[in-house]
């Protein structure tokens, strides 16, 4: 098994890590991963470029609109997301910059210890450490696509196919 560790940022109730000098906040019921920040420097500091003027994402906050920015070389401790597709609401509450979500780290194990304040994440020995995240525009919902497997909701697909015996 590979693994690698970062630390926790110490005494938070909820699990953050720091990344590119910004707090990122480990959401494991989120699907989708935010950036917070001002479009302009998600293009000056991620290299950002814009592929979606308006998209909408769902949670128990309920709604939020905003755009969809592909990033590339996106750096999460050894994990590489070659092309990292984030999306930026519009008008933000998050208390954190960056929000990373569980289907980054699909195929993975990871765990966070509030002992040794780490986040751990294992992968087997033969698993890429270049990814690739996608968000895919679906009857106008957003889901995520990880190294090219579409993670979605059954409701989608039983909406979009009628079964005959």
């Amino acid at each position: 098994m590979k693994e690698f560790s970062i630390p926790l940022k110490h005494k938070y109730e909820r699990p953050i890590i720091e990344l590119y000098g910004l707090s990122a906040l480990i959401d494991t019921g989120a699907v989708i991963p935010m950036i917070s920040e001002a479009p302009t420097i998600l293009e000056e500091k991620f290299f950002g470029k814009k592929i979606l003027d308006n998209g909408t994402i769902g949670g128990i906050g309920g709604e939020t609109d905003g755009w969809v920015y592909s990033i590339p070389n996106f750096q999460i401790g050894d994990l590489v997301f070659e092309n990292f597709e984030v999306f930026v609401p519009y008008e933000s509450d998050l208390k954190f910059q960056i929000l990373l979500c569980a289907p980054m780290f699909y195929g993975m194990s990871y765990t966070f210890d509030t002992i040794e304040e780490k986040f751990t994440v294992k992968m087997r020995d033969d698993q890429n450490l270049k990814r690739d995240f996608k968000i895919k525009n679906l009857k106008g919902r957003l889901y995520p696509q990880v190294d090219g497997i579409l993670l979605q909701k059954i409701d989608i697909i039983k909406q979009d196919y009628t079964i005959f015996i």
